[in-house]
C-alpha cells in the first residue's frame, strides 16, 4: 500500500510533465487493486505480470513503454531484463532496499549483478540506500540522492467534520485519550496488551485503537486481549458499540484518520527484528507525538530527521514502551512540543519529488534523442 500512496504524486507529476504520454499503474494485490481502483490519480490501472520471461515479454510488447519507473524496492528480475532487452529505460524511484533485501541480493550476486547493472537510474531516499544499490552494480552516475517522496506525500491535515464523525462512530469521546498503534506485526499485540493493562487503570477514560497491518493476522492479533473489543468492520455495518475500550481496525485504508484521532501514535513493526518498521511520518506529519522502536531500517530517513528534530521519539527496549507513553501522557507541553517540531521536521524536508522528478526528465530526454 506504501508504494501505491507514493506513486500517485509521482503519476500527477508524469501527466503534468509528459500530457500526450499515457501512464500505466500497475499493481499486484486485490488490496492495492481496490484502492487503486478508487483513485489512480488519472493512470490505467493493469496487473503487474507474473515474472516469468515469456509473460513478462508478452506484457512489455504488447504495452510498450516509454520508459518503467519501479517504485522504491520492487526489483523483479525479468520485467528488468526484458524492459531494458527492448531498449526501455528502467528507474527505480523513491528507492530503498532493506537489511533483508540487500543481503538475499548479495548471497545471489552475480546473478542480480546482471539485473541491477540493467537499471538506468536510481532516485535513492537516502545515503545507505544509494551505497547498496551501487554495491550491487548501478553505475554510481546513475544513482542520485533525491530524499524520500513521502514527505512530500504526507497527509498533514484532515477534516475535522470527518474526524468527529469517525470518532463518534468509534464511541469515542471528545476528551478521551486515544492510544492509537499503527501496522502492527507479529509481537505488537501482545506488546499492546501488557501496555494496556498498565494504562487503562492510570486513565479510566483512555481508549486503544489497534490496527493490523495484515488482516489475515486478525485472530491471532486479538488473542492477547482478554476484556471485550470492538471490531470497526462491525461498526461499519451498523453495530454500535458496547462501551469497548479497544478498538481493533479491520477495515482498509482508515489507518491514517485512526493516526489523526491520537493522543499519541505507536508504529508498528518497529519493536522486534524482522520487519523493520513503518512510516512514522503519517502520524507525525498531523501533530500526532509518536512514538517508535529501535528497528526501523525500512524508514531510515524519516525516523533519523523526526528524532534529531525531537518530534518524535524512538524507544530502544520495548519494555520501556509503557512507561515512554505513560509520561507523555501526563505532559501535555511535552506533546504540544513534540506535534509542532515533526510537523517542522516534515516541512523542511520536502522537495524528494522535485528531485526524483529531474531524474526522471534526464532519462526521458535520452529516450527522445535519436540513435
Amino acid at each position: 500500500m506504501g508504494e501505491l500512496n507514493t506513486a500517485r504524486p509521482v503519476i500527477g507529476a508524469l501527466r503534468d510533465r509528459f500530457p500526450d504520454v499515457p501512464v500505466v499503474l500497475t499493481v499486484s494485490t486485490t488490496a492495492a487493486w481496490r484502492l487503486a481502483s478508487q483513485d489512480s490519480a488519472g493512470a490505467a490501472l493493469a496487473w503487474f505480470p507474473i515474472d516469468q520471461r515469456g509473460v513478462v515479454a508478452r506484457f512489455v510488447d504488447r504495452l510498450k513503454p516509454r520508459a518503467l519507473l519501479l517504485m522504491e524496492t520492487e526489483i523483479w528480475p525479468n520485467v528488468v531484463r526484458e524492459t531494458e532487452r527492448r531498449g526501455v529505460p528502467v528507474v527505480v524511484a523513491n528507492a530503498r532496499l532493506s537489511d533483508k533485501h540487500f543481503a538475499r541480493y548479495r548471497r545471489y550476486g552475480d546473478f542480480f549483478h546482471g539485473v541491477f547493472s540493467r537499471i538506468a537510474a536510481v532516485a535513492a531516499q537516502h545515503q545507505t540506500y544509494a551505497e547498496r544499490f551501487t554495491a550491487l552494480g548501478v553505475g554510481s552516475e546513475r544513482v542520485t540522492i533525491t530524499g524520500n517522496i513521502k514527505f512530500d506525500n504526507v497527509t498533514m491535515t484532515i477534516d475535522s467534520e470527518r474526524l468527529s464523525a469517525l470518532r463518534s462512530a468509534c464511541g469515542l469521546g471528545t476528551h478521551d485519550p486515544v492510544i492509537v498503534f499503527g501496522s502492527t506485526r507479529p509481537g505488537d499485540e501482545a506488546l499492546a496488551a501488557r501496555c494496556w493493562n498498565e494504562w487503562k487503570d492510570q486513565f479510566p477514560g483512555i481508549r486503544l485503537v489497534v490496527a493490523p497491518r495484515h488482516l489475515e493476522r486478525l485472530t491471532e492479533a486479538l488473542a492477547p486481549f482478554e476484556e471485550p473489543v470492538a471490531l470497526r468492520s462491525a461498526l461499519v455495518a451498523g453495530n454500535r458499540s458496547a462501551n469497548e475500550r479497544v478498538l481493533f481496525v479491520d477495515t482498509l485504508g482508515e489507518l491514517v484518520d485512526f493516526y489523526a484521532l491520537g493522543t499519541v501514535a505507536i508504529v508498528g513493526g518497529s519493536f522486534f527484528p524482522g520487519v523493520n518498521g513503518h512510516n512514522p511520518l503519517e502520524p507525525a506529519a498531523l501533530g500526532v507525538p509518536t512514538v517508535f522502536g529501535p528497528y526501523m531500517s525500512n524508514f531510515i530517513d524519516p525516523a533519523e530527521v523526526l528524532v534529531a528534530a525531537r518530534g518524535a521519539v524512538q524507544v530502544i527496549d520495548p519494555q520501556e514502551l509503557a512507561r515512554v507513553v505513560t509520561a507523555l501522557l501526563r505532559d501535555p507541553a511535552r506533546r504540544e512540543a513534540l506535534a509542532s517540531a515533526a510537523r517542522d521536521a516534515v516541512e523542511k524536508n520536502k522537495g524528494a519529488l522535485a528531485r526524483t522528478m529531474h531524474v526522471v526528465d534526464g532519462v526521458m530526454l535520452k529516450c527522445a534523442q535519436p540513435a
